[in-house]
């Protein structure tokens, strides 16, 4: 009796699995990307003594909850440096204090005053009344346009030497086993390939 080759019809995934499957592996390699580029920007901030940056945005964490609900402590703000006399009322400004030392405040533009010289009036969202005084448009360091929330508790756990080291193996070692994940992948199906065309031959 003559025999019946067959082969095992293995269910194969559906479109949206795959793309599915597609989209994670993107958002995967995106977030990778992110995480070391900041890696990379915290190494050159700290060698360099410059704020870190990613695209031109400086990065500030915030540290107090005086801009709540817009952004809370923990937080991170992304900053562009700007002509000051681009700034209006209602944009929210990072800016050096009065006392001409290094430490940074974030709140909202709440007034521009031109007499002479310009300055701004400013005062945090969750504060009731404006700041004692006014911002001289030399301590402007940039105007706000993102925030990303408990992003600043990661890039504080960076700034440890155990989460540097971290950062910086962990998503080699991620990028890595990503990449064999694909070769197996890639290996397999070739595999199932010469084991279909097998089986296809016809019997001598």
């Amino acid at each position: 009796m003559p025999e019946t080759n067959t082969e095992k019809i293995s269910p194969k995934p559906t479109m949206l699995w795959s793309l599915a499957c597609m989209l994670g592996n993107v958002v995967f390699i995106a977030i990778l990307l992110f995480m070391s580029a900041m890696v990379f920007s915290l190494v050159k901030g700290r060698i360099t003594g410059t704020p870190p940056s990613i695209a031109g945005y400086q990065m500030y964490i915030v540290l107090s909850g005086s801009m709540g609900p817009t952004f809370e402590a923990g937080s991170v703000v992304f900053v562009r440096p700007l002509d000051p006399i681009q700034l209006e009322a209602g944009d929210i400004i990072t800016y050096r204090g009065n006392d001409g030392s290094e430490t940074l405040t974030t709140h909202r533009v709440m007034e521009v005053v031109s007499d002479g010289t310009l300055s701004f009036v400013t005062k945090g969202d969750a504060n009731d009344v404006v700041d004692g005084s006014t911002v001289p448009a030399a301590n402007i360091v940039g105007r706000v346009h993102y925030s990303v929330p408990y992003l600043g508790h990661l890039m504080a756990f960076t700034q440890t030497k155990k989460g540097l080291v971290l950062l910086v193996i962990a998503p080699g070692l991620l990028i890595i086993l990503f990449e064999l994940k694909n070769l197996f992948s890639l290996a397999t199906a070739m595999e199932e390939e010469k084991k279909a065309k097998a089986n296809n031959e016809p019997a001598v």
